[in-house]
């Protein structure tokens, strides 16, 4: 039904009826393909530390971080390493949330104090921060911290003459696997604490039990702000030390997201087109109802194939456009063009193939590309109307679409 090769004796408009089925398919994940497209735009940004959009340059990016100076001291450079992860984590923890917040539709941002005028470079308390509007919004402010031993971090926080004292009242992001047991570690603490001031104080050491109770309230206000990171410590030290394939990964992980959903959507459109193909040939006697059924199992699969292929596919490229360092490569992730991507090449093998395999001649085969050409930009402009018109997630793109080949595919033969 959608990239069948084993009819080639079917008819040019059998051709056009499915390639017109793939661009609707394709079309209907162009929100999916920008909402994810975008969000992997953000790891790029993280890696380059330039946000070519903007022109904005950040203090750091993954790739600079990379080639920050390892002591040579064999004693020292795991730990070296170790203290530059805690960059990368902070780094790397933005683009996955800024990334969140555009799959999510939320305008919420976060950045790096270092990126804020407000703050300035290398922040003594805020790391990273949220903005809404470009905004700071108050209560929002974290700092990171990757250490070895957790216990101790808490410790130096919540004692009277502690070295971390001024992290008091902000949010503490921890590694992952530091995080799990960290609240109720907290709470344990400053009841432990508290039973110690009782005991004390029957002493008559009221100083000394004032003292503790202080301590335990640190404790219990630390345990209200602590966060996970997302990242664990091993991560953290793979996007210092592999940031390149680290950057690769998460748009891999994104892009696959986006597969999912353009899965649905294909086999959604797929398998109702081919129900209703199907429940028609049946009805006319030309097919059983097992035979039927088993060609509308075949079909969803290959639309819900074709699907998730365009969302991944284009979600991929859509960020690697906006991200671009050319100024045209840019423009074209605003358009349909990477959610086309995929389906342009299926459709033009389709044609060349059959030129190749002598079912078409030249001229046969520049009237198949420029019609599918033409089909293609009309179903975009009209996918994009239709998506005004029925503001539901791919229903008006995919009618839109559907409408704009169809009538592209009549007016293009009339005009031959």
């Amino acid at each position: 039904m959608f990239d069948d090769q084993d009819s080639p004796e079917k008819s040019n408009r059998d051709e056009s009826a499915r390639d017109g089925i793939n661009t609707t398919i394709s079309l209907s994940t162009s929100e999916v393909v920008s909402r994810f497209g975008s969000a992997n735009a953000e790891y790029l940004k993280g890696y380059s530390g330039v946000d070519n959009e903007t022109q904005q340059k950040f203090a750091k990016g993954l790739a600079g971080i990379a080639k920050h100076k390892v002591n040579a001291d064999p004693r020292y450079a795991e730990q070296n390493i170790k203290q530059q992860a805690g960059y990368s984590a902070e780094v790397a923890a933005t683009s996955r949330d800024n990334a969140e917040s555009i799959i999510n539709g939320s305008k919420i941002r976060v950045s790096r104090s270092d990126d804020l005028p407000e703050y300035g470079k290398n922040h003594t308390v805020v790391d990273r921060v949220q903005l809404l509007d470009g905004e700071i919004i108050q209560g929002t402010q974290t700092q990171m911290k990757f250490v070895g031993k957790r216990d101790e971090l808490f410790a130096k926080i919540a004692k009277e003459d502690g070295e971390f004292t001024r992290y008091r009242g902000v949010t503490l992001e921890l590694p992952s696997e530091q995080y799990v047991g960290a609240e109720s570690f907290c709470r344990d603490k400053a009841q432990q604490l508290r039973d110690q001031a009782a005991k004390v104080e029957q002493l008559g050491k009221d100083n000394v039990a004032k003292k503790l109770r202080h301590e335990a309230d640190n404790y219990e206000q630390l345990a209200d702000h602590l966060s996970d990171s997302g990242l664990t410590t091993d991560q953290a030290i793979f996007y210092r030390t592999h940031p390149k394939m680290a950057t690769a990964m998460d748009i891999a992980r994104t892009s696959h997201r986006a597969g999912l959903q353009g899965a649905q959507y294909g086999a959604a459109i797929g398998g109702s087109i081919s129900l209703l193909q199907n429940l028609l040939a049946t009805a006319q006697g030309q097919k059983e109802m097992g035979e039927a059924a088993q060609n509308v199992a075949v079909d969803t699969l290959k639309a819900g194939a074709l699907g998730y292929g365009t969302a991944f596919v284009g979600a991929a490229i859509k960020g690697s456009l906006q991200q671009s360092g050319n100024s045209t490569l840019r423009s074209l992730a605003g358009t349909s063009a990477p959610a086309l991507a995929v389906n342009i090449c299926l459709s033009l093998a389709s044609s060349i193939n059959r030129y190749v395999c002598g079912e078409i001649s030249e001229a046969q085969l520049l009237s198949e590309v420029g019609e599918k050409g033409a089909g293609m930009l009309s179903s975009s402009m009209m996918a994009a109307l239709g998506q005004l018109a029925i503001p539901v997630p791919f229903v008006g793109a995919a009618i839109g679409a559907m409408i704009g080949y169809t009538l592209s595919s009549l007016f293009y033969q009339s005009a031959l």
